[in-house]
């Protein structure tokens, strides 16, 4: 049997606030966005990138507890392709499957009510 590898790690900021829910079978899903920042020699302008995140289970809990629009984290998952049809038309999509989430930002004071 061969080898293979499919693993990702990024670090950047959250695009938007976890949207969280649970599946027909009753499992935890969490969807966000990730910025990360390509930066161009020679003055060029810096390029963002946005990779769309799922998490499952226990992450997809904690990403709706403690993840917030803005903070900075670290993420180790594996990229996955599949592809959708709109008007006739084959669109390629990837997400990132999380595996491992680190919060980089420092702790929020508690909101007060």
């Amino acid at each position: 049997m061969s080898r293979s590898v499919n693993k990702l790690i990024l670090v950047g900021h959250v695009g938007r606030d976890p949207e969280v829910h649970e599946t027909k079978t009753g499992k935890r899903v969490a969807h966000f966005s990730l910025a990360t920042n390509r930066y161009r020699p020679e003055g060029e302008e810096e390029r963002t990138d946005w990779h769309r995140l799922t998490l499952w289970g226990k992450l997809a809990q904690f990403a709706e507890d403690y993840v917030k629009v803005g903070d900075r984290v670290y993420v180790e998952g594996r990229v996955e392709y599949d592809s959708y049809e709109r008007d006739g038309v084959t669109i390629p999509s990837s997400e990132v499957v999380v595996r491992e989430l680190v919060l980089l930002s420092p702790a929020r004071e508690p909101a007060v009510a």
